[in-house]
């Protein structure tokens, strides 16, 4: 009995205990939340507000006059404008200048890499350009010589005028006197034969009237006399404007940048005269020999003896096919043996040289596969080769730096190019049209440290003693004058 006693308050105990727990999970969920009351007429009389306001606000807009308020907005607008106008152009000029400098520092980037693929192209330029400002100043020179003739010729035709004028004036005196004397002869007539035997002796005897004709005589004489020295000065004084002209042109700058000048002369092996008084000359010279011509052995053995340098200036073809090289030229149908067996015949004819330089041959210098057997063959034969830059095109930068050589180039501009129609009218000379090139490659060489410029033997009549001339007056201001194989010019 007390089992089933315990037994019941067990269960009941454990049926009382579960829904207790159901009730306490029902009231976890069913939470009232306490309800908010709106006061409604709260809410109206804001709206009311609201509206009330903008009625006032539209009213203002539309009945008030628009002069009240639109000046005052205009002045504000006129006040505030140019600020506006100020800030924006500062604005733009800000934005300007930063495009520019954005553009500026683009530009070298893009102008680097364009400069690497056409440095060839530059430095082939760069000759050329300065012949251009050598025509140039040639022009200016000419132009300042003419108008310096014309002057004097002038003066010469006014001298020549006041002349003419004397003449005339002394003649009007001679006829003057002349009517003078005959005057007092008449009134000295006498009435009697004694007047008449004393104004015989007196006519016999020296007076006053026969020295006015003598002076007139004289008179005459010293005009023709100045005359004849008027017409004579314009002769002398074109020596002397030359003379002038060429002080002027021989004040070389002082030299920079140990500055060094070569004096290259083609050309060579024509004859014995012309080269004589270039190797007569105390100074250094690198003479060049055409080869397989009548004197060609002989020139290049005086002119080692004479101490000066000897190089082979080798023919070759040009772009205009019309043009004759001469003998021993490379030609664009030869091959390369051929090509091998015409260098070595005349480097055997006028060697030993120092190096060889291009005789023409614009069409060869811009043939690449003709110039990497020329190249091939003096680096051989241990002599270098000098470009003589006669085609802007040449490929002897491009072949010597893929093949590792080096080489020498012609810098400076051609001092004894001829003379045109427009110079020979102006009266410039040979003389100085030369001494105003070799005037410009001088300031070139104090730029790029040495200048090779080149003339030919041909010209010996006056560029020996021009050379002559200019050659202590170099060593004066400090320049060396050198060959080409001492040259500091060599290109690796």
């Amino acid at each position: 009995m007390e089992s089933k006693k315990r037994g019941t308050r067990k269960s009941n105990s454990t049926k009382s205990s579960r829904p207790r727990k159901k009730s306490a999970s029902l009231f976890k969920t069913k939470k009232i939340k306490p309800k908010v009351k709106v006061d409604r007429t709260k809410v109206l009389w804001v709206l009311i507000g609201i509206l009330i306001s903008c009625v006032i606000l539209l009213t203002v807009k539309f009945l008030l006059p628009e002069n009240i308020g639109g000046n005052n907005i205009n002045n504000g607008e006129q006040n505030s404008s140019p600020q506006i106008v100020e800030k924006t152009q500062k604005d733009s000029s800000k934005k300007n200048s930063k495009n520019q400098n954005s553009q500026t520092e683009k530009i070298p980037e893009k102008n680097q890499d364009k400069n690497l693929d056409k440095n060839n192209a530059s430095q082939n330029q760069d000759d050329f350009r300065d012949e251009q400002k050598l025509n140039e100043d040639l022009e200016r020179f000419s132009t300042q010589a003419f108008n310096a003739q014309n002057d004097k010729k002038q003066n010469h035709k006014n001298e020549d005028e006041n002349s003419t004028t004397n003449k005339k004036n002394s003649k009007q005196q001679n006829e003057s006197s002349k009517n003078k004397n005959s005057s007092q002869a008449k009134n000295s007539l006498p009435s009697n034969s004694q007047d008449k035997n004393n104004s015989q002796n007196k006519n016999l005897s020296p007076n006053k009237q026969t020295p006015p004709l003598d002076n007139n005589k004289s008179g005459v004489q010293e005009t023709k006399k100045d005359s004849s020295k008027n017409s004579a000065k314009p002769q002398n004084e074109k020596p002397q404007q030359s003379q002038e002209n060429k002080k002027l042109l021989i004040d070389f700058p002082q030299a920079q940048n140990n500055a060094q000048i070569v004096f290259l002369l083609d050309d060579g092996g024509q004859n014995l005269s012309q080269l004589e008084k270039f190797t007569s000359l105390n100074m250094p010279l690198t003479i060049a020999v055409l080869p397989q011509l009548a004197y060609s052995k002989e020139v290049a053995q005086k002119i080692r003896s004479a101490g000066k340098e000897v190089m082979l200036h080798q023919p070759m073809q040009s772009v205009n096919s019309n043009v004759n090289p001469g003998p021993g030229a490379i030609k664009p149908e030869m091959s390369d043996s051929e090509i091998r067996a015409t260098l070595a015949e005349n480097l055997n004819q006028v060697g030993p040289v120092v190096g060889l330089n291009n005789h023409e041959g614009s069409a060869i210098t811009a043939d690449a596969q003709k110039m990497e057997v020329v190249l091939k063959y003096a680096s051989d034969n241990g002599v270098f080769f000098l470009d003589s830059r006669t085609n802007v095109d040449t490929k002897v930068p491009y072949v010597c730096g893929a093949l590792g050589y080096s080489y020498y180039e012609r810098n400076g501009a051609f001092i004894d190019n001829k003379l045109t129609a427009e110079e020979k009218n102006k009266g410039l000379t040979m003389e100085m049209k030369a001494l105003s090139i070799i005037k410009s490659n001088v300031e070139k060489a104090n730029k790029q440290g040495y200048v090779i410029m080149i003339g030919h033997v041909w010209s010996a009549q006056w560029l020996s003693p021009l050379l002559q001339e200019i050659y202590p007056v170099l060593k004066q201001k400090g320049y060396t004058v050198t060959t080409v194989s001492k040259c500091k010019g060599r290109k690796r």
